[in-house]
C-alpha cells in the first residue's frame, strides 16, 4: 500500500514529507513503514500527521529533524567582564628624609640637664592615583638607644625616638609631629588608633611608634578622609643627653633613624 504523510515537528511547524511505499500493521498496535530495504517505527497517527502527495525520502526527513533540533537552543550564556585597577600611593619626605641639626659644640652642652636642640621640619607628601583611605605608621630603628624621659612633660615613651649611640653611650632622643596637613583644598586634622583595627581618636599630631597608626579627618567626624594628594610638615624635635652621660672624647654623630610606612586602610 503506497501512502504519503506530512509530519509537523515542534512549535515552529517544521513540515517534513515522507513517501511510504509499503505499510504493515503489527500485533502491538504500532505501524511500520518500509522504504527500500529499511524499516522505521512510526508514532501512532495523530493530528500532527497529515496526508500529502510528494516524493521526499526518509533520509531527508531525518536530516531536517536534526537541523531543526540544532537551531533551537534551550540555553544561553551571560558573561560579565571588567577589571579592577588597584590604587597606588607613594609617600615622600623632603631632603630625602634627612633632618640635619648641624654642628653642636660639646662645650655648650649642660652636664646635668637634657639639652634641647629645638625643632627642624621637613615636607611630607602622599600622592595616590585616585582618592583613597590611607594612613601612616612609624618604626624607631634606633629604639635600643632611647633615653627614658628625655622629651619631658607632654610626651609618652612611645613618642620618644632614639638618636643612636656613640662610644657606647646613648646620645639622646627626638620627637615626630605631623602638622599643616591638607589635601584637595581641605585642611586636615591628625587622628590616631592603636593598631590597624582599633577605633580612631583625636590626635595632637605627636607621633607614637607602632602599633599606633595615624591618618587624618576633614570634618568633625573622627574617621579617615580619602585623599589623592596630601601635603604636610613633619616636625622633629631633638634633645641631647646630659654631657656627663656622653663620651665626648671624640666626635659624636646624631644617628636617629625611623621608618615611615604608608598603610592602606
Amino acid at each position: 500500500m503506497d501512502r504519503e504523510w506530512r509530519l509537523s515537528v515542534g512549535k515552529d511547524a517544521v513540515v517534513l514529507i515522507i513517501s511510504i511505499l509499503h505499510f504493515k500493521d503489527e500485533k502491538n498496535g504500532k505501524r511500520k513503514c518500509q522504504v527500500g530495504n529499511m524499516k522505521y517505527l512510526i508514532i501512532s497517527k495523530n493530528r500532527s500527521i497529515m496526508k500529502k502527495v510528494t516524493g521526499v525520502t526518509l533520509a531527508v526527513m531525518l536530516a531536517a529533524i536534526s537541523m531543526g533540533a540544532q537551531a533551537s537552543q534551550p540555553t544561553a550564556e551571560l558573561r560579565v567582564t571588567g577589571k579592577i585597577i588597584p590604587v597606588s600611593c607613594a609617600v615622600k619626605l623632603g631632603n630625602n628624609g634627612i633632618v640635619d641639626f648641624g654642628t653642636v659644640r660639646s662645650g655648650e652642652l649642660s652636664a646635668t640637664q637634657f639639652n634641647s636642640l629645638g625643632e627642624r621640619t621637613t615636607s611630607l607628601a602622599v600622592n595616590c592615583s585616585a582618592a583613597t583611605l590611607v594612613g601612616l605608621s612609624f618604626t624607631d630603628n634606633e629604639a635600643a638607644s632611647k633615653v627614658t624621659g628625655i622629651l619631658g612633660a607632654g610626651y609618652t615613651e612611645a613618642q620618644n625616638y632614639g638618636l643612636g649611640a656613640g662610644g657606647g653611650k646613648h646620645i639622646g632622643g627626638y620627637s615626630v609631629t605631623l602638622r599643616n596637613l591638607a589635601a584637595e583644598g581641605r585642611s586636615l586634622t591628625p587622628i590616631v588608633r592603636a593598631g590597624n583595627v582599633g577605633s580612631w581618636q583625636s590626635s595632637d599630631g605627636r607621633v607614637a611608634q607602632l602599633p599606633s597608626q595615624y591618618s587624618w579627618r576633614s570634618g568633625s567626624t573622627i574617621a579617615p578622609a580619602a585623599i589623592k594628594d596630601l601635603t604636610g610638615v613633619v616636625a622633629v624635635g631633638a634633645v641631647i643627653n646630659r654631657a656627663n652621660a656622653l663620651d665626648l672624647t671624640s666626635e659624636v654623630n646624631l644617628s636617629g633613624r625611623a621608618t615611615l610606612v604608608l598603610n592602606y586602610i
